[in-house]
């Protein structure tokens, strides 16, 4: 769904106790070299939809699945608080249009 766009979007997809999936939401979409998004938003949004933890996933439309300074800052910055509220971030996906992925947990 989001390896073949040509702009940066950051989605969500909210997991129920048993790891199965309760949705999914976009929380930002950007332009070719990023997309924006404060972690106050990533966790209002599992919040609202309650998970019990989620992935984050998003794409890089450049073809390097390669993790930058600024996905490392907001996955750090999740992964942080998001126990804080009592649902954990289970990980972050970056995919491309050649079907790459990587793991920013895993970097």
């Amino acid at each position: 769904m989001l390896a073949h766009l040509v702009h940066e979007e950051l989605w969500m997809a909210a997991l129920d106790v048993h790891h199965r999936g309760r949705g999914v939401r976009m929380l930002s979409r950007g332009g070719l070299g990023g997309t924006l998004v404060e972690q106050a938003d990533v966790l209002r949004a599992a919040l609202e939809m309650a998970a019990t933890s989620f992935v984050l996933c998003h794409n890089h439309p450049i073809g390097d699945p390669k993790p930058t300074d600024e996905d490392v800052f907001l996955t750090n910055a999740v992964e942080h608080a998001a126990p804080l509220i009592g649902i954990p971030l289970a990980e972050h996906v970056i995919v491309t249009p050649a079907g790459r992925f990587s793991s920013v947990f895993r970097r």
